[in-house]
């Protein structure tokens, strides 16, 4: 497939970096068997993805068999994170996480990496075509930035 760089890979790497970092983080303070998993099979899922296109881009060889774990195991991973949420929500610090979160400088990142992931919601449901590379690097460098303000907002937090 034409286009698909080493420099496309590892631009796609930044965004899985990212959230995994952030993931740890939180699981550091959110201990949820749940969670945890949740967040391993979405990191493991945007590995996949990456692993992809080192391989387009090193060896020209399109082994779908890496793409395809993506999508599933991203939305079970986002799923096990949300139903962790749910059953751990007594147990999570409501009034710490307000806190954490409308203060300065995070809240201005966590609203950035909201937007930009509507953004990234709308982008792969009306433009996104996994096969081009244009809208692929689109779509990692919206999401590169966007996880980049996650982490930055739960570091600020």
């Amino acid at each position: 497939m034409e286009g698909f760089t080493i420099g496309l890979a590892l631009v796609d790497a930044i965004p899985v970096l990212s959230f995994g970092i952030s993931m740890v983080i939180i699981a550091s303070r959110f201990p949820s068997p749940l969670f945890m998993v949740g967040a391993i099979l979405s990191v493991l899922g945007g590995c996949c993805k990456v692993a992809w296109k080192l391989v387009l881009g090193i060896a020209k060889k399109d082994l779908r068999w890496l793409n395809k774990p993506f999508v599933p195991m991203m939305a079970s991973g986002f799923l096990l994170l949300l139903v962790s949420l749910v059953v751990g929500f007594g147990k999570i610090n409501w009034a710490d996480v307000g806190r954490s979160i409308i203060g300065f400088p995070s809240l201005l990142f966590f609203i950035a990496w909201m937007g930009l992931m509507c953004f990234m919601g709308w982008y792969r449901k009306n433009k996104f075509q996994n096969d081009d590379a244009h809208s692929n690097w689109t779509a990692q460098i919206v999401n590169a930035v966007g996880q980049t303000c996650l982490l930055l907002g739960i570091l600020f937090a």
